[in-house]
Protein backbone atom coordinates (compact mmCIF):
# COMPACT_ATOMS: atom_id res chain seq x y z
CA UNK A 1 0.00 0.00 0.00
CA UNK A 2 1.46 3.30 -0.93
CA UNK A 3 2.90 5.67 1.50
CA UNK A 4 1.96 9.32 2.52
CA UNK A 5 3.85 12.49 3.44
CA UNK A 6 4.29 14.09 6.62
CA UNK A 7 1.16 15.80 7.71
CA UNK A 8 1.00 19.08 9.59
CA UNK A 9 -1.49 20.43 11.89
CA UNK A 10 -1.50 23.02 9.41
CA UNK A 11 -2.69 21.14 6.50
CA UNK A 12 -4.71 19.48 8.80
CA UNK A 13 -6.65 22.44 9.20
CA UNK A 14 -6.42 24.45 5.64
CA UNK A 15 -8.10 20.72 4.46
CA UNK A 16 -11.08 21.08 6.92
CA UNK A 17 -11.59 24.59 6.09
CA UNK A 18 -11.86 23.83 2.22
CA UNK A 19 -14.53 20.71 3.22
CA UNK A 20 -16.13 23.66 5.49
CA UNK A 21 -16.25 26.71 3.46
CA UNK A 22 -13.96 25.87 0.19
CA UNK A 23 -16.87 23.90 -1.43
CA UNK A 24 -20.38 23.53 -1.27
CA UNK A 25 -21.02 19.89 -0.27
CA UNK A 26 -23.93 18.11 -2.19
CA UNK A 27 -26.19 15.82 -0.59
CA UNK A 28 -25.72 12.54 -1.10
CA UNK A 29 -28.48 10.91 1.51
CA UNK A 30 -32.37 11.08 1.16
CA UNK A 31 -33.25 12.60 4.65
CA UNK A 32 -30.78 13.65 7.55
CA UNK A 33 -29.75 10.94 9.49
CA UNK A 34 -29.79 10.46 13.47
CA UNK A 35 -27.15 12.01 15.19
CA UNK A 36 -26.45 8.34 16.54
CA UNK A 37 -26.19 6.63 12.86
CA UNK A 38 -22.84 5.93 12.39
CA UNK A 39 -20.60 3.62 9.91
CA UNK A 40 -17.05 2.27 10.87
CA UNK A 41 -14.40 2.56 8.15
CA UNK A 42 -11.40 0.76 8.49
CA UNK A 43 -8.36 2.30 7.07
CA UNK A 44 -4.59 2.39 7.58
CA UNK A 45 -4.49 4.56 10.21
CA UNK A 46 -1.67 6.90 11.35
CA UNK A 47 -1.14 10.08 9.18
CA UNK A 48 -3.18 9.35 6.32
CA UNK A 49 -5.96 8.22 8.43
CA UNK A 50 -5.83 11.88 10.07
CA UNK A 51 -5.89 12.85 6.15
CA UNK A 52 -9.00 10.97 5.44
CA UNK A 53 -11.01 12.26 8.65
CA UNK A 54 -10.23 15.79 7.06
CA UNK A 55 -11.17 14.70 3.57
CA UNK A 56 -13.74 12.51 3.65
CA UNK A 57 -14.85 11.48 7.28
CA UNK A 58 -15.82 14.86 9.00
CA UNK A 59 -17.78 16.03 5.34
CA UNK A 60 -19.17 13.13 5.08
CA UNK A 61 -21.07 13.57 8.68
CA UNK A 62 -21.71 17.47 7.41
CA UNK A 63 -23.34 16.57 4.30
CA UNK A 64 -25.32 13.59 5.36
CA UNK A 65 -25.50 13.53 9.28
CA UNK A 66 -23.60 9.66 8.89
CA UNK A 67 -20.82 9.95 11.20
CA UNK A 68 -17.83 7.82 10.37
CA UNK A 69 -16.14 5.94 13.04
CA UNK A 70 -12.20 5.06 11.21
CA UNK A 71 -10.62 1.91 13.01
CA UNK A 72 -6.78 0.61 11.38
CA UNK A 73 -6.64 -2.16 9.80
CA UNK A 74 -3.76 -4.43 9.89
CA UNK A 75 -0.70 -3.53 6.80
CA UNK A 76 -2.45 -7.09 5.02
CA UNK A 77 -6.31 -6.44 6.04
CA UNK A 78 -7.60 -9.22 4.25
CA UNK A 79 -7.50 -11.90 7.44
CA UNK A 80 -8.87 -9.56 9.32
CA UNK A 81 -12.06 -8.66 6.48
CA UNK A 82 -12.52 -12.50 5.95
CA UNK A 83 -13.02 -13.57 9.83
CA UNK A 84 -15.00 -10.40 10.08
CA UNK A 85 -17.34 -11.76 7.46
CA UNK A 86 -16.98 -15.40 8.27
CA UNK A 87 -18.13 -14.56 11.73
CA UNK A 88 -20.80 -11.93 10.62
CA UNK A 89 -19.22 -9.81 13.40
CA UNK A 90 -20.04 -6.99 11.05
CA UNK A 91 -17.31 -4.54 12.94
CA UNK A 92 -16.51 -2.96 9.73
CA UNK A 93 -18.78 -1.49 7.05
CA UNK A 94 -16.11 -0.27 4.72
CA UNK A 95 -12.26 -1.15 4.22
CA UNK A 96 -9.92 0.52 2.77
CA UNK A 97 -7.69 -2.35 0.36
CA UNK A 98 -5.46 -2.34 -3.15
CA UNK A 99 -7.11 -4.25 -6.46
CA UNK A 100 -4.65 -6.97 -5.29
CA UNK A 101 -6.56 -7.63 -1.98
CA UNK A 102 -9.67 -7.23 -3.97
CA UNK A 103 -8.37 -10.76 -5.59
CA UNK A 104 -7.63 -12.36 -2.87
CA UNK A 105 -11.19 -11.41 -1.19
CA UNK A 106 -12.85 -12.81 -4.10
CA UNK A 107 -10.82 -15.84 -5.92
CA UNK A 108 -12.50 -19.08 -3.39
CA UNK A 109 -15.24 -17.15 -1.68
CA UNK A 110 -16.69 -13.88 -2.49
CA UNK A 111 -16.27 -11.42 0.89
CA UNK A 112 -17.40 -8.35 -1.02
CA UNK A 113 -20.58 -6.52 -1.20
CA UNK A 114 -21.43 -5.25 -5.02
CA UNK A 115 -21.11 -1.29 -4.73
CA UNK A 116 -23.90 -0.73 -7.47
CA UNK A 117 -21.98 3.19 -8.15
CA UNK A 118 -21.21 4.08 -11.61
CA UNK A 119 -19.47 7.49 -12.99
CA UNK A 120 -21.23 10.59 -13.11
CA UNK A 121 -21.62 12.15 -16.24
CA UNK A 122 -18.66 15.12 -15.42
CA UNK A 123 -16.40 12.49 -13.88
CA UNK A 124 -13.10 11.89 -15.41
CA UNK A 125 -11.94 8.49 -14.00
CA UNK A 126 -8.20 7.01 -14.56
CA UNK A 127 -7.90 3.49 -15.84
CA UNK A 128 -8.61 0.89 -13.40
CA UNK A 129 -10.48 2.97 -10.65
CA UNK A 130 -14.02 1.66 -10.57
CA UNK A 131 -14.57 -2.07 -10.58
CA UNK A 132 -18.14 -3.97 -9.58
CA UNK A 133 -16.68 -4.18 -6.07
CA UNK A 134 -14.25 -1.69 -5.67
CA UNK A 135 -13.52 2.06 -5.99
CA UNK A 136 -9.88 3.47 -6.46
CA UNK A 137 -9.67 7.04 -5.26
CA UNK A 138 -6.01 7.24 -4.23
CA UNK A 139 -3.16 6.82 -7.14
CA UNK A 140 0.66 6.73 -6.51
CA UNK A 141 3.55 6.08 -8.55
CA UNK A 142 5.88 3.38 -8.87
CA UNK A 143 8.55 5.51 -10.17
CA UNK A 144 12.14 6.82 -9.96
CA UNK A 145 14.05 9.33 -7.85
CA UNK A 146 17.61 10.60 -8.60
CA UNK A 147 19.65 12.97 -6.54
CA UNK A 148 20.04 16.27 -8.32
CA UNK A 149 23.10 17.27 -6.38
CA UNK A 150 24.92 13.90 -8.49
CA UNK A 151 23.36 14.64 -12.14
CA UNK A 152 23.99 18.36 -12.65
CA UNK A 153 24.85 18.29 -16.08
CA UNK A 154 22.69 15.47 -17.03
CA UNK A 155 19.53 14.04 -15.64
CA UNK A 156 18.38 10.18 -16.25
CA UNK A 157 15.26 10.64 -18.01
CA UNK A 158 13.96 6.57 -17.88
CA UNK A 159 14.76 2.98 -16.70
CA UNK A 160 17.10 2.18 -19.22
CA UNK A 161 19.04 5.08 -17.62
CA UNK A 162 18.78 3.57 -14.93
CA UNK A 163 20.54 0.69 -16.24
CA UNK A 164 22.74 2.61 -18.05
CA UNK A 165 26.09 2.74 -15.35
CA UNK A 166 28.66 3.60 -17.65
CA UNK A 167 27.03 7.03 -18.90
CA UNK A 168 25.19 7.36 -15.28
CA UNK A 169 27.16 6.06 -12.55
CA UNK A 170 26.51 5.81 -8.85
CA UNK A 171 25.03 4.18 -6.03
CA UNK A 172 21.43 2.32 -6.81
CA UNK A 173 18.73 1.54 -4.31
CA UNK A 174 15.94 -1.31 -5.23
CA UNK A 175 13.20 -2.38 -3.52
CA UNK A 176 13.48 -6.11 -2.41
CA UNK A 177 10.16 -7.27 -3.88
CA UNK A 178 9.57 -8.37 -7.54
CA UNK A 179 6.42 -5.92 -8.05
CA UNK A 180 7.34 -3.07 -9.84
CA UNK A 181 10.82 -3.53 -9.90
CA UNK A 182 10.65 -6.24 -12.27
CA UNK A 183 8.34 -4.20 -14.88
CA UNK A 184 11.20 -1.67 -14.54
CA UNK A 185 13.75 -3.97 -15.64
CA UNK A 186 11.83 -4.98 -18.70
CA UNK A 187 10.94 -1.48 -19.80
CA UNK A 188 14.84 -0.43 -19.46
CA UNK A 189 15.35 -3.23 -22.09
CA UNK A 190 12.81 -1.57 -24.19
CA UNK A 191 9.42 -3.34 -23.63
CA UNK A 192 6.47 -0.98 -24.74
CA UNK A 193 4.77 0.10 -21.62
CA UNK A 194 1.59 -1.27 -23.41
CA UNK A 195 3.15 -4.80 -23.76
CA UNK A 196 4.44 -5.89 -20.27
CA UNK A 197 2.05 -8.29 -19.25
CA UNK A 198 2.25 -11.13 -18.90
CA UNK A 199 5.65 -10.26 -17.81
CA UNK A 200 8.88 -12.00 -19.42
CA UNK A 201 10.22 -12.99 -16.40
CA UNK A 202 13.34 -14.89 -17.32
CA UNK A 203 14.06 -11.44 -19.49
CA UNK A 204 13.35 -9.47 -16.26
CA UNK A 205 16.02 -11.33 -14.46
CA UNK A 206 18.38 -11.30 -17.19
CA UNK A 207 18.09 -7.25 -16.63
CA UNK A 208 18.71 -7.80 -12.93
CA UNK A 209 21.51 -9.48 -13.17
CA UNK A 210 23.05 -6.75 -15.17
CA UNK A 211 22.09 -4.01 -12.68
CA UNK A 212 22.56 -6.55 -8.96
CA UNK A 213 26.18 -5.62 -8.39
CA UNK A 214 25.11 -1.76 -8.76
CA UNK A 215 22.82 -1.65 -6.32
CA UNK A 216 23.54 -0.62 -2.45
CA UNK A 217 20.65 -0.61 -0.74
CA UNK A 218 17.90 -3.42 -1.06
CA UNK A 219 15.09 -1.13 0.42
CA UNK A 220 11.61 -2.89 1.87
CA UNK A 221 9.73 0.04 3.53
CA UNK A 222 8.69 3.71 2.30
CA UNK A 223 10.57 5.73 5.52
CA UNK A 224 14.17 3.48 4.43
CA UNK A 225 12.95 4.74 0.82
CA UNK A 226 13.01 7.95 2.31
CA UNK A 227 15.95 8.34 4.01
CA UNK A 228 18.56 6.64 1.85
CA UNK A 229 17.29 9.39 -0.80
CA UNK A 230 17.29 12.47 1.82
CA UNK A 231 20.90 11.01 2.73
CA UNK A 232 22.33 10.24 0.05
CA UNK A 233 23.26 6.83 0.91
CA UNK A 234 22.07 6.24 -3.27
CA UNK A 235 22.30 8.15 -6.14
CA UNK A 236 18.82 6.73 -7.61
CA UNK A 237 16.35 4.76 -6.71
CA UNK A 238 12.99 3.17 -7.64
CA UNK A 239 10.62 4.59 -5.18
CA UNK A 240 7.03 5.63 -4.30
CA UNK A 241 6.34 8.39 -5.54
CA UNK A 242 5.02 10.31 -2.36
CA UNK A 243 8.17 8.54 -1.06
CA UNK A 244 10.08 11.05 -3.67
CA UNK A 245 7.98 13.66 -2.50
CA UNK A 246 8.58 13.70 0.90
CA UNK A 247 12.49 13.46 0.73
CA UNK A 248 12.08 16.29 -1.74
CA UNK A 249 9.93 18.19 1.21
CA UNK A 250 12.38 18.17 3.76
CA UNK A 251 14.50 19.81 1.37
CA UNK A 252 16.85 17.28 -0.34
CA UNK A 253 17.60 17.69 -3.61
CA UNK A 254 15.58 15.16 -5.39
CA UNK A 255 14.00 14.90 -8.86
CA UNK A 256 10.99 12.50 -9.62
CA UNK A 257 11.19 11.11 -12.82
CA UNK A 258 7.48 10.00 -14.00
CA UNK A 259 8.29 6.66 -15.72
CA UNK A 260 7.09 3.24 -14.73
CA UNK A 261 3.60 2.69 -13.30
CA UNK A 262 0.75 3.40 -10.86
CA UNK A 263 -1.92 1.38 -8.63
CA UNK A 264 -4.61 2.65 -6.24
CA UNK A 265 -5.45 2.42 -2.74
CA UNK A 266 -9.50 2.33 -2.42
CA UNK A 267 -12.76 1.08 -1.02
CA UNK A 268 -14.82 -2.35 -0.52
CA UNK A 269 -17.72 -3.31 1.68
CA UNK A 270 -17.51 -6.21 3.58
CA UNK A 271 -20.33 -8.76 2.68
CA UNK A 272 -23.64 -8.57 5.02
CA UNK A 273 -22.96 -5.37 6.67
CA UNK A 274 -26.15 -4.06 7.74
CA UNK A 275 -25.26 0.05 6.78
CA UNK A 276 -25.23 -1.39 3.31
CA UNK A 277 -26.78 1.80 1.95
CA UNK A 278 -24.90 4.60 3.80
CA UNK A 279 -21.56 2.66 2.94
CA UNK A 280 -22.30 2.92 -0.76
CA UNK A 281 -23.18 6.42 0.02
CA UNK A 282 -19.57 6.85 1.83
CA UNK A 283 -17.94 5.40 -1.42
CA UNK A 284 -20.06 7.55 -3.82
CA UNK A 285 -18.97 10.43 -1.87
CA UNK A 286 -15.72 9.67 -1.79
CA UNK A 287 -15.97 9.75 -6.21
CA UNK A 288 -16.38 13.58 -5.81
CA UNK A 289 -13.16 15.64 -7.35
CA UNK A 290 -13.52 18.48 -4.70
CA UNK A 291 -13.02 15.59 -1.46
CA UNK A 292 -10.31 13.89 -4.02
CA UNK A 293 -8.79 17.33 -4.38
CA UNK A 294 -8.36 17.84 -0.61
CA UNK A 295 -7.27 14.36 -0.04
CA UNK A 296 -4.46 14.88 -2.39
CA UNK A 297 -3.63 18.62 -0.76
CA UNK A 298 -2.50 16.60 2.11
CA UNK A 299 -1.11 13.27 1.10
CA UNK A 300 1.33 13.19 -2.10
CA UNK A 301 -1.07 10.93 -4.25
CA UNK A 302 -3.15 11.50 -6.69
CA UNK A 303 -6.88 11.71 -7.49
CA UNK A 304 -8.10 9.14 -9.16
CA UNK A 305 -10.88 12.08 -11.03
CA UNK A 306 -8.69 14.18 -12.58
CA UNK A 307 -11.75 16.75 -12.26
CA UNK A 308 -9.73 17.22 -8.91
CA UNK A 309 -7.46 19.30 -10.44
CA UNK A 310 -9.28 22.18 -10.83
CA UNK A 311 -9.35 22.28 -7.25
CA UNK A 312 -5.50 21.92 -7.18
CA UNK A 313 -3.09 24.21 -7.28
CA UNK A 314 -0.68 24.13 -10.14
CA UNK A 315 2.61 23.47 -7.77
CA UNK A 316 0.74 20.73 -5.94
CA UNK A 317 -0.39 18.66 -8.97
CA UNK A 318 3.19 18.66 -10.14
CA UNK A 319 4.16 16.31 -7.70
CA UNK A 320 1.20 14.03 -7.92
CA UNK A 321 1.20 10.78 -10.17
CA UNK A 322 -2.57 11.65 -12.09
CA UNK A 323 -1.71 14.74 -13.55
CA UNK A 324 -2.02 13.86 -16.72
CA UNK A 325 1.24 14.86 -17.88
CA UNK A 326 2.61 12.70 -15.24
CA UNK A 327 0.13 9.94 -15.93
CA UNK A 328 0.76 9.64 -19.25
CA UNK A 329 4.43 8.30 -18.52
CA UNK A 330 3.08 5.48 -16.07
CA UNK A 331 1.20 2.55 -16.77
CA UNK A 332 -1.41 0.41 -13.99
CA UNK A 333 0.40 -2.18 -12.38
CA UNK A 334 -1.81 -5.33 -13.43
CA UNK A 335 -3.62 -6.74 -9.98
CA UNK A 336 -4.92 -9.69 -11.87
CA UNK A 337 -1.42 -10.70 -12.80
CA UNK A 338 0.49 -10.31 -9.52
CA UNK A 339 -2.70 -12.37 -7.80
CA UNK A 340 -1.93 -15.49 -9.96
CA UNK A 341 1.90 -15.40 -10.26
CA UNK A 342 2.76 -13.23 -7.02
CA UNK A 343 3.78 -16.40 -5.12
CA UNK A 344 6.33 -17.99 -7.60
CA UNK A 345 7.62 -14.97 -8.82
CA UNK A 346 8.64 -13.88 -5.15
CA UNK A 347 10.08 -17.19 -4.09
CA UNK A 348 12.43 -16.69 -7.29
CA UNK A 349 13.47 -13.29 -6.52
CA UNK A 350 14.50 -14.00 -3.03
CA UNK A 351 16.28 -16.82 -4.29
CA UNK A 352 17.96 -15.17 -6.89
CA UNK A 353 18.48 -11.97 -4.07
CA UNK A 354 20.44 -15.07 -1.92
CA UNK A 355 22.20 -16.59 -4.68
CA UNK A 356 23.68 -13.41 -5.56
CA UNK A 357 22.27 -12.97 -9.04
CA UNK A 358 23.78 -15.93 -10.27
CA UNK A 359 22.48 -19.12 -11.41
Amino acid sequence: MSATTRISRRKLLKAASVAATGVALPSVWSGRASAAEQITVADVGGAPGAALRAAFYDPFEKATGIRVEGVAHESDPVTQFKVIVDTGSKLWDVCMVTPDDVLRLTQEKNYLEPLEITKGPDDELISGALMPNWFGFSAYGIVMAYRTDVYKKEAPTGWADFWNTTKFPGRRGLYRNPKGVLESALLADGVDPKNLYPLDVDRAFKMMDKIRSEVAVWWTAGAQNTQILQNGEVDMADTWSARAFAAIDSGAPVNIVWKGLYSIDGWSIPKGTTKLKQAREFVKFSMQPERQAAYSSIVANGPSNLKAYKFITPERAKVLPTLPENLSGLTVRDYAYWGKNYAAVSERFQEWLLMGGKK
